[in-house]
């Protein structure tokens, strides 16, 4: 195999193929990625147990062929290199690889092809295209509901992913192909560690789709995506049993998704609430992260008092002291206080983009419910503390 690509290009796509290596595992090759030739293409492969990738950019094919060698290595070396084109070749009786410029060389050993594990990058025939934008946007509104890594609740360790008509006639199962246009259907990720639950939506996506039940992204397959697609590509999402399959222009992701009952996370926030304020979100922010600095790990505990004097937030940790602030705010109802978890406030806040917020209450049992004023698709329901 001999190839020529640009340093910039495949410099671009092998830092993007690191999100996908497995640091430490048990799997074989799993450091390592696959480099092989395409028509006029260079295809730059990965995998990790939940997780196929691959990267294509243009190049100059002077003799076909694959390799594999590790993959943060190549990294580092064409990184290194100063030429805007950089030469890769592997002679068939050879082990090492040569990695090139005008003025530098390096030789590095070659792992095993064979023990690549074949990777099906088909694309299924149903599919809904979505702007990256939009499909990050809703990652950044749900993920920091997802339960911990050490809660033994597996099913709450991702984002569930729920498509439905916008009509509200919602279909637990899609028994034949349905074709999407924008504002036809919802595509919603929702995530709860039981403390809380998120809900972000949009109706901006078209296509066809067959769906024989819901999916839910895992943290780090979520994390990919944010890192490898770029923020203004168009994404197409195909949904296979326990994978999807996510590609744009350079990369394709086949992603495994958990397994478990996601539970109905409709019944976690009141359908009617009895208080409902609207507050600027950056003041409120400000306040909270001011807040923030006498709360510690195991003690995260701020009061919201509401009167006709508007809103103060204060906060009394036995262990560091305590503070307040007051905030205008056009409030008529009866005198009101109410305790939340300080970091499940600003979670959202920091994540929502919108210049004022709603925060509805009904009582110290219930949830709360705090949503986007001008986006009221993007929601979160939680618990209060006392």
């Amino acid at each position: 195999m001999e190839i020529i690509a640009d340093r910039i290009q495949l410099s671009s796509c092998l830092q993007k193929i690191q999100y996908i290596l497995e640091k430490s595992s048990s799997l074989n090759n799993s450091e390592n990625i696959l480099l092989r030739t395409h028509e006029s293409q260079l295809q730059v492969i990965a995998f990790d147990q939940n997780c196929s990738g691959m990267g294509t950019i243009p190049a100059e094919i002077i003799q076909h062929g694959s390799l594999s060698l590790n993959g943060r290595k190549i990294y580092d070396l064409v990184k290194s290199l100063n030429d805007d084109q950089v030469k890769i070749l592997k002679n068939s009786d050879n082990s090492l690889i040569s990695i090139e410029d005008s003025r530098s060389s390096f030789k590095i050993i070659s792992a095993d092809i064979d023990e690549f594990p074949e990777i099906n990058f088909n694309i299924p025939q149903n599919c809904i295209s979505i702007e990256n934008g939009n499909l990050v946007q809703l990652i950044d509104l749900t993920i920091f509901s997802i339960a911990k890594i050490s809660d033994p609740r597996y099913n709450l360790q991702g984002v569930f992913l729920e498509i439905e008509p916008s009509n509200g006639l919602a279909k637990a199962v899609f028994s034949e192909a349905d074709d999407i246009t924008p504002g036809s259907h919802q595509f919603s990720l929702i995530a709860t560690d039981g403390h809380r639950v998120a809900v972000a939506r949009t109706d901006q996506i078209s296509g066809r789709i067959k769906m024989g039940e819901r999916k839910i992204f895992s943290r780090k397959s979520l994390q990919e995506i944010k890192s490898v697609f770029n923020a203004n590509e168009n994404l197409k999402l195909g949904f296979d049993d326990n994978e999807v399959v996510i590609w744009g222009n350079v990369f394709v992701l086949i992603l495994r998704m958990l397994q478990g009952d996601f539970p109905d996370y409709r019944k976690m926030i009141p359908e009617h609430f009895s208080n409902k304020l609207v507050i600027d979100r950056e003041p409120f922010l400000f306040t909270l992260k001011q807040m923030n600095l006498l709360a510690h790990d195991h003690y995260k505990g701020v009061v919201l008092n509401l009167s006709d004097n508007g809103l103060k937030i204060s906060i009394d940790n036995p262990e560091m002291g305590h503070g307040h602030t007051d905030i205008k705010l056009d409030y008529q109802g009866e005198p009101f206080e109410i305790g939340f978890n300080i970091s499940y406030l600003l979670d959202f806040l920091q994540a929502v983009p919108d210049e004022k917020i709603v925060l509805e209450i009904n009582n110290k049992k219930q949830p709360c419910l705090i949503r986007g004023y001008e986006h009221d698709e993007f929601m979160c329901g939680i618990m209060p503390i006392s």
